[in-house]
């Protein structure tokens, strides 16, 4: 009975684990309540010094309304929503893949499809902190591999899940030991996905905050995205424990035999 339980509780720990990761990763990729919510880091333009970021356009400086730049970017995994300055999202960015942090395209592009258009004609004249410029190629590596590790993780925590279910029937010492393993590779996925993720844009939201007088960009973090993110860590971590108490096989009680005695 009781190793019935710790399966049981082991199947529904994988299973949130699944659920959890697959919300935080569909964060921002519609607009629709809660998904347009859910963001990993919100860009806020809303005080963004103009003269200083877009360089190049001599005595004439537009306001953001005026460029068409929304005042917050709320960056998924997959895409990016545009907000206005009361949060209330507008539009989101069709999913493409994996979400590169490219704070250069992301003003560019949204003011490309606006009247002053002819004010900006290159990424060149975007002007950033230098701590983004020289380090844009690393961030997005942490990126990368902040979305390959939360897909493994889903993967592996779904097939932990199956073997899971399957072990309710075969007592089998290797299917016990194959579901171990998929929790593990889980855990682990989940960590590194959640780790990397919260790091990376800890760090971008630091750099901008140094430059915040000069340029005018600040960014937070996604309360709700995190929130997921590392719930579904804890329970892959919970999961892989009572695995590790589940029992092989079933037990089976051997009953000694009584000798008669011999007349």
């Amino acid at each position: 009975m009781a190793n019935c339980i710790v399966l049981f509780c082991s199947a529904f720990l994988s299973f949130a684990a699944v659920i959890l990761a697959c919300v935080a990763c569909a964060g921002s990729t519609k607009n629709y309540n809660p998904i347009n919510k859910i963001f990993e880091a919100q860009l806020d333009l809303s005080g963004l010094n103009v003269s200083q970021v877009l360089s190049g356009l001599g005595s004439s400086i537009p306001s953001l309304e005026e460029l068409g730049l929304p005042s917050y970017v709320n960056l998924g995994l997959w895409s990016y929503c545009l907000a206005n300055s009361s949060g209330i999202v507008s539009n989101c960015t069709s999913p493409s893949g994996i979400q590169q942090f490219n704070l250069t395209n992301i003003i560019y592009d949204n003011i490309n499809d606006n009247q002053v258009a002819n004010l900006i004609t290159s990424v060149a004249q975007i002007t950033l902190p230098d701590k983004l410029e020289d380090n844009m190629t690393y961030y997005n590596n942490l990126v990368k591999c902040c979305f390959i590790t939360l897909i493994i993780g889903i993967i592996a925590s779904g097939l932990n899940l199956v073997v899971n279910i399957l072990r309710w029937i075969l007592h089998f010492v290797i299917i016990t030991w194959i579901c171990r393993f998929f929790a593990l590779i889980a855990f682990l996925s989940l960590l590194i996905s959640a780790g990397t993720s919260t790091g990376t844009y800890v760090y971008i939201r630091h750099a901008l905050a140094d430059n915040y007088d000069t340029y005018g960009m600040k960014m937070n973090l996604g309360v709700i995205f995190y929130a997921l993110l590392w719930a579904s860590v804890s329970a892959a971590l919970l999961n892989l424990i009572c695995l590790s108490a589940a029992r092989p096989k079933r037990h089976i009680y051997d009953r000694p035999i009584e000798e008669k005695p011999l007349l």
